[in-house]
Parts: C-alpha cells; sequence; structure tokens
C-alpha cells in the first residue's frame, strides 16, 4: 500500500517543476505578434512585438515605444530585426528602413538612421560580423556602420528581393532571395556574384539561412519546399527526407553544437542534425494537454545558456520550454466533461494497491485508473440521489486493499469499496446518528 500526502492548495512548489512556462499578454506583452526574441549581456529577454519592444525580467514586462524625431511611432510601426551582441548593445532594424539603438543611460530607444524614401518597405535586415547593418531592398543594399555611421550604397545585384543573409568570411556571404541563393563576395563597396554551379541552378523560395562555421554546411529553408543543406565542401545540396513541404521556414537556430532547431509556421518546431541531416519533429502542439505545446505557429526560436528554449509562438506570446525538468501531467476539471477531475480545488491525493490515483476535493471524489486513463467521480453536488449536501473532503485513507476511507468537512465519513471492476459500493460510516448504503455504477 502506498501514499501521496500531498496537501495542493497550500504548496506553490507544484508547480515549480514546469517544463512549459506562457507569457502572454495578461502577463504584460504588448502584442501576441513576436518577430525576434533576443537575450542581452544584463540578463534581460528583449521581445521584438508588433506595437514595439518588451523586456523581460523573468517576472515584469516592461514595453519601450520607438522614437523618431521626438514624437511616438503609432503601432504597428513595421518592425522586422533584433540584434543583442554584448559589444555592439541593442539594435532594431524596423521594415521601413529605420534604425534603432538601445541607450541604457537613457533606459530608451533612439532613432539613429532612416532611409529618405520611406515608401517602399525592405525587405530584409542583417547586422554582419563587420558591425555593418544590411538595409535591402529590390533594386539597391544600404550598409550603416553602427560603430561610425558611416553609409556605402550599391545595386542590388542578384535583382530579386533579398531574404535572408549569412556571412561566412570577412568578404563572403550566402543571400537569399525569392528565387534561390548565391554566393557573393562583398569588397571595397563593390557587391559581386561568385559562381556556385550547385547554387546557381537552385531555385527555391527561400526565407531562411543558417551558416555551420565548422563543417561549412548551409542550412536552407524555404517556402512550402522544406530544408536544404549545402555542403561547401563537396558542393551539393543534401535534401533531408522529413516532409515540409505544406508550410514556411521562419527561423533556424542552433540548439546545441550538433543539432539545429527548425521553427516553421504551421507545424511546430523539428529538429536536425547537422552531420547527417536527419529532420524530426521535437515540439507540436498538443491541444489535449493544459502544460505542453498549446500552437504550431512558430515565428522565431532562441535557446539562452541554460538551455532553456522561447519560441514566438502566434497567437499565443511567448512559449518558454525548459527540459532541465521532467514535465508532468495536469490534471484538471472540465466543465460538462465526466472523463475529467470532479473538481480542482484538491484536498488529499493517495495511490491504492492497484497504482491507481484518488483525490479528495472540494466537491466530491475522483478516481482515476492508472492503466486505461478512466475517471471515475462521485459524492460530489452531480450526484442528485445524496441527501448531505456537503461534498468537501479533507482525507483519504487505503485501509485493507481495495477498501477506501474518505473523510470530509461536515460530510462525515465513508467507506468506499473500490475491489470490482464493475461496482463501487460506497458506505456511509458515521455522520451524526444516520447511515445509508449507496450503490454506483461506473
Amino acid at each position: 500500500m502506498k501514499y501521496i500526502v500531498y496537501i495542493l492548495l497550500f504548496f506553490p512548489v507544484w508547480v515549480t517543476a514546469q517544463t512549459y512556462k506562457y507569457i502572454g499578454i495578461e502577463d504584460g506583452l504588448s502584442n501576441r505578434r513576436i518577430f525576434n526574441i533576443q537575450k542581452d549581456a544584463q540578463g534581460y529577454m528583449w521581445f521584438l512585438t508588433n506595437e514595439g519592444m518588451d523586456r523581460y525580467n523573468g517576472k515584469d514586462i516592461k514595453h519601450y515605444k520607438l522614437n523618431k524625431e521626438g514624437t511616438i511611432l503609432d503601432a504597428p510601426i513595421r518592425l522586422g530585426w533584433l540584434y543583442t551582441e554584448p559589444h555592439i548593445g541593442i539594435w532594431v532594424v524596423g521594415k521601413q528602413g529605420r534604425v534603432f539603438q538601445y541607450e541604457a543611460d537613457r533606459d530608451d530607444f533612439k532613432m539613429v538612421y532612416k532611409l529618405p524614401d520611406t515608401s517602399e518597405a525592405i525587405s530584409c535586415g542583417y547586422l554582419d560580423r563587420n558591425d555593418n547593418i544590411w538595409i535591402c531592398r529590390k533594386d539597391t543594399v544600404l550598409l550603416y556602420n553602427i560603430k561610425d555611421a558611416h553609409i556605402v550604397r550599391f545595386p542590388n545585384v542578384l535583382h530579386s528581393s533579398i531574404t535572408a543573409i549569412e556571412q561566412v568570411d570577412e568578404h563572403h556571404f550566402f543571400i537569399a532571395t525569392e528565387t534561390g541563393v548565391r554566393y557573393v563576395k562583398l569588397e571595397n563597396g563593390i557587391l559581386e556574384t561568385m559562381p556556385v554551379e550547385t547554387l546557381d541552378y537552385f531555385h527555391a523560395q527561400v526565407s531562411e539561412l543558417y551558416f555551420h562555421r565548422q563543417l561549412k554546411r548551409l542550412f536552407i529553408g524555404s517556402f512550402e519546399r522544406g530544408v536544404f543543406v549545402y555542403d561547401m565542401n563537396t558542393q551539393e545540396i543534401i535534401r533531408p527526407d522529413a516532409d515540409l513541404s505544406d508550410v514556411n521556414i521562419a527561423r533556424i537556430s542552433p540548439l546545441n553544437e550538433t543539432e539545429l532547431l527548425i521553427a516553421t509556421e504551421g507545424i511546430g518546431v523539428y529538429k536536425v542534425n547537422v552531420n547527417t541531416c536527419e529532420l524530426e519533429d521535437y515540439i507540436i502542439a498538443n491541444y489535449q494537454s493544459y502544460n505542453e505545446m498549446n500552437g504550431n505557429n512558430i515565428n522565431d526560436v532562441f535557446v539562452d545558456e541554460e538551455k532553456r528554449i522561447w519560441l514566438a509562438n502566434y497567437p499565443t506570446g511567448i512559449t518558454v520550454i525548459d527540459n532541465r525538468y521532467e514535465n508532468y501531467h495536469w490534471m484538471k476539471h472540465a466543465m460538462g466533461n465526466a472523463q475529467s477531475l470532479i473538481n480542482d480545488q484538491v484536498q488529499a491525493v493517495i495511490e491504492d494497491h492497484e497504482g491507481d490515483l484518488w483525490f479528495g476535493t472540494s466537491n466530491g471524489i475522483s478516481l482515476y485508473n492508472s492503466k486505461t486513463g478512466q475517471w471515475h467521480s462521485f459524492l460530489s453536488s452531480f450526484n442528485h440521489q445524496l441527501k448531505d449536501k456537503n461534498h468537501i473532503f479533507i482525507t483519504l485513507c487505503e485501509v485493507a486493499p481495495g477498501i477506501i476511507w474518505a473523510g470530509g468537512y461536515t460530510s462525515g465519513i465513508y467507506k468506499i469499496n473500490g475491489s470490482s471492476s464493475n461496482l463501487v459500493v460506497i458506505s456511509f460510516l458515521f455522520h451524526r446518528s444516520s447511515s445509508f448504503l449507496i450503490l454506483l455504477k461506473v
């Protein structure tokens, strides 16, 4: 005979091992649509939303409206890209060609540059390792140097909207467009394409790039064509077996030294091995559970130094997954559903000799069959044949195999014989001077 003695109502530690944490507008998030997630050198999490910037300290969220010439920009401000690095601070690039810098001494953002002509939205913003912010349009590309504000402008020699950029070395880049991926060289303000036969004949609407420097492999995320891997050593393109042909690849981020996470707009998060290129589903929504993934539309994924996975999960907001703790099964009452806990206020829990769980609640008793996953509940307000109007039970005990005693708050003591699979016999043992017997089919 085994016992679990928890007074759940008085122990908030019950939730400290939660694997999934949700941050929404009810927690202070300014908007459900998140474009980017980053973490700064001070440990703050930054969320680039459709309303502006949100800073999260683990408890509270502070919202920042981005300034434009001393006035507050109205939402939506068409933001697109967020960058945080210890040596440069925090930068935001807007889709209308505005560049914002966070000033720590003022605890505010300042617009440091804007395109003279904002009628055409930019297709891509990118911060390279040379401290240049790329502002890409269909016909032109502008580089803004964040150290000295120097500007370089040159034609877009790819003649297509740039959608993603990855740097290989000081002068070489992979640039993705709506028609494919090209290998380019940027030197002395001149951008030129470098012939790579494999990539030159590769055609897809590319939405995301990630370059693995150690293996010299470029991971390519496309719209409705899945993931491709270009190996610079063999000059071959590898196609993983998993079918991601119906969704857009929103982000590719490292999980660890050998695996990458692939965020999709529609089927959750996948994982790919950088060595074998094997692709598998990793974080997928489970709408039957209260404490698991609650959506598959992922705009961004970020893994911090503690290996927590932060997801921009539209329309929920932010979902945080911490795999350092084991997940748990959250049992809750569902209105009108007999296959659920009878009441969420639980005073007592025990495990009987067969491994089944008994819950004493503020509205009756629930029995959970651990083998079948079925619920049986009784002695609640839903049992209209009961004369006693008090259904609060605060203690349970298995006095012999299959014999459960239940005590309540002025509801007396009941003896429950649950050894039969077809019949639960409940005997009213003590309450003032009356007693009776109830037979319940379950």
